[in-house]
This record gives C-alpha cells, sequence and structure tokens, in this order.
C-alpha cells in the first residue's frame, strides 16, 4: 500500500500543479487586461506596478482555485488509471475507496494545510498592501457617520472620536458616556486627549457631567477601563474574509466595538476552519466515485457528476455563507452545514462499495440494449 500511495501522489501532484498554474495564469492574464488602466492610473504610470498587483492577486485567487484544482487533479489521476486499466487492478487486489483515500491522507493535509494558510496568513497582508496602492476597488468601507464621527461601545460604554483620530491612532476630543447595565447614562465625559494605560485609557484634561447630580467639573486626567485597541479599529472597515483568524477573535471579544453584528465574525471564525477542509472533500468525492470507472466509456458520466456535486456544493455553501452573516442562519450551521451534506455523500458511496452490492456502471444498459 505504502508504494501504491507514493504511486498516486506523484500522479496526483504533478497533475495538481499543473492545473493551479494554468488555472491561475488564465486569471491573472484576464484580471490583468481589466485592471491594468487603474493599476497604472493609481501608481502614477509605473509599470512595476503591475507585476506587483499580480502578485498581490494571488493569494486571493489561489485560495479559490486550490479545490477547483484539486477535484480536477484527482478526476486526471483516476482518469488515467481507468484508462490502463489500473483502477480494475487495484479494485480486484482488495483495496478499497477507503483504503485510498487513506493513502493519500499525507497530501491532503498537505493541501488542508496550504488552504489554512493561505486564508489566513496571506490574503490579510496582500490586501492591505492591495488598499495601499490606492485601487478604488479595494477601498475600506467608512466606519464613520456623516458628522465625521465614530461611535465605539465597550461594555456598557458609549465612545464618540473624530474620523480622523480612529485613522491616525491618536485619541483626541473623545467623548465618553458612562451608562449602566440597562443602558441609563450615569456620566458624560469630555477629554482633549486619550492614552492607554494599563488596561484601559487615561483621559486628559476632562469636563464631566454627572446625569445625577446635574452637576458639571473640570479635572487634569479620569481613568477608563474600557478596551479599545486602536490597531485593530481599522479592521472594521475590512471584510471579515480578509482578516486573520486572529483579528476575527478580536471582534468577537470586542462585540466589533458596536459597529456591526458579532454573528458575521463568528460565521468567518467557523467558515475559515472548516473550509480549509475542502479539497480533502474534493479528493474523498472523487475517490468515492471511483469505483463507477470502468474505462473511458464511463469517464465522462463520472466527470460530469463530480463537477455537478463540487460546483453544487461551492454555491450552496456560498449561499449559506451569507445567510449566516446577516443573523438568518446559526454561524455554526451556516459554515459546517455544506461540508457535513457532502461527507454524507461521500460515506454513502463508500458505504455502499463496503455492502459488496454490484456497482452500477453508467451506460451499460445501453450497450446490452
Amino acid at each position: 500500500m505504502r508504494v501504491l500511495s507514493f504511486y498516486l501522489s506523484r500522479l496526483f501532484l504533478a497533475r495538481f500543479a499543473l492545473v493551479l498554474f494554468a488555472l491561475l495564469a488564465v486569471t491573472i492574464s484576464y484580471e490583468l487586461t481589466e485592471r491594468s488602466d487603474n493599476v497604472l492610473f493609481a501608481s502614477g504610470g509605473d509599470l512595476s506596478a503591475l507585476p506587483r498587483y499580480a502578485l498581490l492577486r494571488l493569494p486571493d485567487y489561489s485560495a479559490q482555485l486550490l479545490p477547483i484544482a484539486t477535484l480536477l487533479a484527482a478526476i486526471l489521476t483516476l482518469g488515467e488509471l481507468a484508462r490502463h486499466h489500473e483502477l480494475e487492478v487495484i479494485w480486484t487486489t482488495g483495496i478499497s475507496p477507503m483504503r485510498l483515500i487513506g493513502g493519500l491522507l499525507p497530501i491532503s493535509i498537505l493541501l488542508v494545510g496550504g488552504q489554512f494558510s493561505i486564508n489566513n496568513w496571506a490574503i490579510p497582508p496582500a490586501m492591505d498592501e492591495l488598499r495601499g496602492m490606492g485601487l478604488d476597488l479595494f477601498e475600506r468601507r467608512s466606519i464613520g457617520d456623516d458628522s465625521g464621527a465614530v461611535w465605539l461601545r465597550s461594555g456598557n460604554d458609549v465612545l464618540r472620536i473624530p474620523t480622523e483620530s480612529a485613522q491616525s491612532g491618536e485619541l483626541r476630543n473623545v467623548i465618553l458616556f458612562r451608562r449602566d447595565e440597562a443602558g441609563v447614562l450615569l456620566e458624560q465625559l469630555v477629554a482633549k486627549r486619550a492614552e492607554p494605560r494599563g488596561e484601559g485609557w487615561a483621559l486628559l484634561e476632562v469636563e464631566s457631567y454627572s446625569a445625577e447630580t446635574k452637576l458639571r467639573r473640570r479635572e487634569p486626567e479620569s481613568y477608563w477601563e474600557g478596551r479599545l485597541d486602536l490597531e485593530q479599529l481599522a479592521r472594521l472597515a475590512v471584510d471579515p474574509s480578509e482578516l486573520s483568524l486572529g483579528e476575527i477573535d478580536t471582534m468577537i471579544a470586542t462585540e466589533a466595538y458596536g459597529q456591526r453584528g458579532t454573528e458575521i465574525y463568528w460565521t468567518w471564525l467557523h467558515h475559515r476552519i472548516v473550509s480549509a477542509f475542502t479539497p480533502f472533500l474534493m479528493i474523498g468525492l472523487v475517490i468515492s466515485l471511483a469505483q463507477f470507472l470502468r474505462g473511458r466509456g464511463t469517464f465522462t458520466w463520472v466527470l460530469v457528476f463530480a463537477l455537478a456535486v463540487s460546483f453544487s456544493f461551492l454555491v450552496f455553501a456560498k449561499m449559506v455563507l451569507a445567510m449566516g452573516e446577516v443573523g438568518l442562519l446559526p454561524p455554526w450551521l451556516a459554515a459546517w452545514a455544506p461540508p457535513l451534506i457532502l461527507l454524507s455523500l461521500i460515506g454513502s458511496l463508500l458505504v455502499f462499495r463496503e455492502s459488496g452490492k454490484p456497482v452500477p456502471v453508467p451506460g451499460e444498459a445501453k450497450e446490452r440494449e
């Protein structure tokens, strides 16, 4: 089995590299054709911006195309085995599809790790670089209101800061509304500056107003125990798909400072984890269908069915992910339902093989007639 696993892995990797390279080449070429004018305009006509733009787009497209390349590479690999009747020899020696999946487990782990690494560590910095190029397509969404202020929530308290302060990382002209657990105003503080101190913030040159006593007073400094990370504040304007797992976790812990519902971040937290296993599911799907291969005659049927199932899975995953983002589905269900359904289909095909029933081959009935 070790020799067979090595042989299959070598065949698969060669086809995977070729398919992924071809898909990326076509996609990046089309992207450059469509966006070259915008890139050159934003860079002031600098031609070196074009290869830089293409390089920065690679992580995002690689993450999208890696599952498709895995599917096609697996189909081509097993199709090649069927064409030379090697697959029939594998089945007749008693090797089941389950054992074949196990034999390709090292490759699957490698692909799962690659998918997660690209999503979590390659895409976020690449998107930051693209935004730094000044392209309108990748601009952050606004987090301030029309008055030029940003309203944030930390615990029960509400904070108002100028948009410029939020972008510069220096808090000036801050207004803090301290509230009780019922949301009733206790005190309003207006500070000219705020500096991080310990676990909270030091408000400097403060003018306070007590809602209970109706009295105003001035003091040089006041301490606020609220949680506010200025470095992460800019992440509120970034799509969750472009955040790392740690940044998503921070948004959940801070409740996104009241700017967005946490269900969108919970959904992407689950999705970031489960989406890494998509290449493994693609390999499992193709191998579970390989029992229907009987030379060239059945390759088209298996190819069409595998493509139909996989693309239906990807579309369905996008649809329920959007429903999870807006709170129509629980985040865990929106992320885990599509792969679990596909896994159930794969499991059913594998159990059918293990049951010992004769495998129906598409097209055989017509040939007999």
